[in-house]
């Protein structure tokens, strides 16, 4: 099999690099770039041909050259930190020297730009500029992302970790954990997060074996957020879900100053870019700091960050083959949980301290050889101290509490201690991430067709050396069952790749045919190149875009473009899923209050899944682009399933133990371990025995399974229709009919069922154990259809925009479904007839339940019988049956909904800017009854407002 990967991965390789055409001519292209207003020149203006993806940067005249550059037309782009972007879309045909003039960003301007744009290309992506992302006034990326069709308006929240959601509704663990997170070219890893809470009420927040929490990644310094929601780059790797490109800002800026401000959230920002003397390049320096409290009453539930950029780039060669450089460094220190409050009686608290270093280094180097047209490397390093900590208040109704120490199989004694008493746990994580991505990029030309041609290798290193879980095993939490683990024994998590990708443009006459075809080899724990103790996988790419009408063809459509694709994803397993704790369990064998107590630990080394594997997905689209004059507008059609996601399954195993014999009081028993329990006669002075019985039990441990799958189809539509200037309003429509469908599959749950016997007079409790072929033996479907309707009011004059989003939810529906080919569900009747017994459950209802039969069972030999049609002739077996409401399966639907939204931002003079918002500023919040349970609930979030004041000096 791997020589086959190997061969497969050889020839794609071999196609994409395959020599094309001689050089060509080549002209030059160079220009100066000044402000619009004072005519000075802007010094490390960012320039680049977008499709060639070579670039520069202007010097301190703010001249750049380009000295080789191919005939042919171009998308041009020129960005400088606080100045609108300069792109134009030309024919580059001979020698050119270009004037380019940069306005200032300001509300002052003709137009400005607060939406998403979709992408030009044929792969399906958006762009939110610096623009859009100020007027949004968000806290957080999650509240940026709600301009991507399809997503809904929410209230800002810093309260628990942010999740993001791609082209379905609601959050999915293996769906956030499937979207990739790239800060300046570098992806923001969580695969090395250990931090797992064991408390089941009043624990830290845990955000391990999930993907990246957004709120860790400030908004004041981006500079730009691209979303590919559909097919991405064969470069991009390690996801599932899609990808989201953060670019932060660079470039000479006046110092920044943010204030911001909502019910629940303070945040302050300051930030500035140094342009260096004697062209030694710029210094970006940013600071912030964010505190928001959960509720207002009690301001012990808090999350607060602060954060901390220095961003240094340099051009180097700048009129050769400019080398292009930018060496970053990020600190992050974040609190998130609950601090103890005086006035609280108990001293309970829980809470993670991070402190998160990132630092990265990025070269992009333009050649312009024959074989070689740009060459770039990333590297990447991120280090997490991360400090939990649970204070718990351990009360026992019934006695002393009691805790076991033991790590190793056995009966021992153990000791009593008070009958409450505080616990403290410390986790102590230290996960670190190193990435590094060598690529090298080739444009060609041939007659009508042009080449872009990409290849590179990738290389991931994910690790954890933190000291782990720490407490004091005397005053254990949640008593027995628990211990202290170490992450320092954890392997690291390699992953090698290569990938290999061409963007070809071939020109039909009139028309223009675009094909982004690319393959990725992801080699998780490689042994080498091509072998490997983990798993290898291949991931094939491709999206075309044909415009089949333009301007050079037809009067009406400036363009009309057909959109198709598919693409195979992949990701891997993070440390949290491939190395789980061994799991202790302890059971009860003698308690003779106060003198001794006896437990028997059974301990399972290993809850590792050898044949876990990366989550894959598959990726259907396709479309059509079109502007009419200024209306344009995008439609996608998009079907995707996504298969092995990481589900936990629970697992049931007999345990062996003596059930020692109840003794008399003031016996003063005690253990000899190896031995048993004695006690003294007080009449002959011997030890006597304490009788006992071998005895059984049942207990659990999990396991991690490729067993969660998830489907998500549906229409994604956006609508421009421009600006009216009489009124100074624009329009834009979005919106989604979105379709997500979640099951479990290859993911046998075992479950207990108890019993009593009697013997005479005595009746004593029993178990066995029974695995369903699944958890439920349904899914879940949920279905929705959104709009919203954005009128955007400019006033050039006033310095003055108005946004007024109406989201208009047509319908929202959620329902089970039944898999007849995977699970079956039995009516009463069914059941009946298939198990050849009339009067099984004869008091109920036909309408009431459905029945879902066990697969097979065991009882404490541990010896698994698979059941047949006979077994549940027996009264015992029937109880096994799981029983469902059928009420549960029916669709909820709840009609249409509305919600207004408005955003106002003014700038006051050159260095003043004012903005507010208010969610739901009408109040609408209808009360719906639901037809399942028939309860009143009450629909959208309550009104929230927010504001802030920008300042540039």
């Amino acid at each position: 099999m791997l020589k086959k990967l190997y061969i497969l991965f050889l020839i794609s390789f071999a196609v994409f690099t395959a020599p094309l055409a001689l050089a060509q001519n080549n002209i030059k292209i160079s220009g100066k770039i000044t402000d619009a207003v004072t005519n000075e020149p802007l010094m490390y203006a960012n320039v680049a041909f977008v499709e060639l993806a070579v670039g520069t940067t202007s010097n301190e005249n703010g001249e750049f050259t380009f000295v080789s550059i191919p005939p042919g037309t171009y998308t041009f782009s020129v960005t400088y930190i606080g100045y609108t972007e300069y792109s134009i879309t030309a024919d580059f045909t001979k020698d050119v020297d270009l004037k380019i003039k940069l306005r200032q960003q300001s509300l002052g301007l003709k137009e400005v730009t607060v939406t998403a744009e979709n992408s030009k290309t044929g792969a399906t992506s958006s762009k939110i500029k610096s623009e859009a992302i100020s007027h949004v006034q968000a806290s957080s990326i999650k509240d940026v992302l709600q301009l991507i069709p399809g997503n809904i308006s929410e209230n800002p929240d810093l309260s628990e970790p942010g999740k993001i959601s791609i082209r379905e509704i609601g959050t999915d663990i293996n769906s956030a954990l499937g979207t990739a997170i790239i800060v300046d070219n570098i992806p923001v890893s969580n695969d090395g997060n250990m931090q797992e809470s064991i408390e089941t009420l009043n624990g830290m927040t845990s955000n391990s074996g999930t993907g990246i929490d957004l709120r860790s990644i400030p908004v004041e310094n981006i500079e730009s957020i691209t979303v590919d929601v559909g097919i991405p780059s064969a470069e991009h790797g390690n996801l599932t879900s899609g990808a989201v490109h953060i670019k932060t800002k660079a470039g000479g800026s006046p110092y920044n100053v943010k204030l911001k401000a909502d019910p629940h959230t303070k945040e302050a920002y300051l930030g500035k870019g140094y342009l260096l003397k004697n062209n030694k390049g710029v210094i970006n320096i940013d600071l912030g700091y964010t505190q928001s409290y959960n509720k207002l009453v009690e301001q012990t539930d808090l999350y607060k960050r602060i954060n901390t950029t220095a961003k240094y780039s340099k051009t180097f060669f700048r009129n050769r083959s400019p080398l292009q450089m930018e060496l970053k460094l990020d600190f992050v220190n974040s609190l998130d949980g609950q601090k103890w409050d005086p006035d609280m009686i108990l001293e309970e608290e829980n809470y993670s301290k991070d402190q998160e270093i990132r630092t990265n280094l990025s070269t992009n180097w333009t050649l312009d050889k024959a074989y070689i047209t740009n060459l770039s490397f990333d590297f990447g390093y991120e280090k997490t101290w991360q400090d939990g900590y649970e204070k718990t208040w351990e009360q026992s109704s019934s006695g002393p509490n009691f805790f076991t120490t033991a790590t190793e199989d056995g009966e021992y004694e153990i000791s009593y201690g008070p009958s409450s008493y505080y616990s403290e746990v410390n986790y102590d994580g230290r996960p670190f991430n190193i990435y590094s991505k060598l690529k090298a990029k080739l444009f060609k030309k041939t007659g009508a067709v042009s080449n872009n041609i990409l290849i590179g290798a990738e290389w991931r290193t994910t690790g954890n050396n933190g000291k782990g879980r720490i407490f004091d095993v005397e005053r254990p939490p949640n008593g027995t069952g628990t211990r202290p683990r170490p992450f320092t024994d954890i392997p690291s998590l390699n992953q090698f790749s290569l990938f290999a990708e061409d963007k070809i443009l071939v020109e039909l006459g009139t028309t223009e045919l675009n094909i982004m075809a690319g393959i990725r080899m992801d080699n998780v724990q490689p042994d080498g190149p091509f072998k490997t103790n983990g798993s290898i996988g291949l991931d094939p790419r491709i999206n075309i875009q044909y415009e089949i009408l333009n301007r050079k063809n037809n009067s009406l459509f400036r363009t009309l473009s057909l959109r198709a694709g598919y693409g195979q994803t992949t990701k891997a397993p993070t440390l949290a899923h491939l190395y789980p704790d061994k799991k202790y369990n302890d059971v009860e064998s003698f308690n003779y209050y106060p003198d001794l107590i006896v437990y028997t630990t059974d301990v399972v080394e290993d809850t590792r899944n050898y044949d876990l594997k990366p989550s894959t997905g598959n990726k259907y689209e396709t479309g059509i682009d079109f502007q009419i004059d200024k209306i344009s507008g995008r439609v996608t059609f998009f079907y995707e399933k996504y298969e092995g996601g990481f589900d936990l399954d629970q697992i049931y195993y007999p345990i062996a133990y003596r059930d020692y014999n109840t003794i008399d009081a003031g016996l003063h028993p005690y253990y000899v371990p190896g031995d048993g329990i004695y006690y003294t006669d007080a009449s002959t002075g011997e030890a006597q025995a304490v009788g006992y019985e071998d005895d059984v039990t049942f207990r659990t441990y999990s396991v991690y399974r490729n067993a969660s799958q998830r489907i998500k189809k549906g229409i994604e539509y956006s609508l421009n229709i421009g600006t009216i200037q009489a009124i100074r309003t624009s329009f834009n429509i979005t919106g989604a009919w979105f379709h997500t469908e979640s099951y479990t599959n290859g993911a046998p749950y075992w479950d207990r069922v108890y019993y009593t016997t009697y013997s005479g007079n005595t009746s004593s409790q029993e178990s066995f154990a029974v695995k369903f072929s699944d958890e439920h033996g349904y899914g879940n479907v949920a279905e929705r259809l959104n709009t919203n309707f954005s009128i955007i009011n400019h006033i050039p004059e006033l310095k003055l925009l108005i946004s007024l989003n109406t989201q208009v939810i047509w319908f929202e529906k959620d329902r089970r479904k039944l898999y007849p080919g995977k699970f079956k569900l039995y009516s009463l009747s069914q059941l009946r007839d298939y198990l050849g017994n009339p009067d099984l459950f004869i008091n109920e209802d036909e309408e009431e339940d459905y029945y879902f039969l066990p697969e097979s069972y065991k009882f404490y030999d541990n010896v698994e019988h698979e059941y047949t049609v006979a077994d549940f002739q027996d009264q015992l077996h029937q109880t096994a049956i799981e029983k469902l409401s059928k009420f549960r399966f029916g669709e909820e639907t709840m009609p249409v909904l509305l919600k207004c939204d408005i955003k106002i931002s003014k700038d006051i003079g050159d260095r003043f800017k004012l903005s507010f918002y208010a969610n739901n500023f009408l109040n609408i919040r209808p009360w719906y009854l639901t037809s399942r349970e028939g309860k009143y609930r009450r629909r959208n979030q309550v009104p929230y407002f927010g504001a802030d004041v920008k300042m540039q000096f």
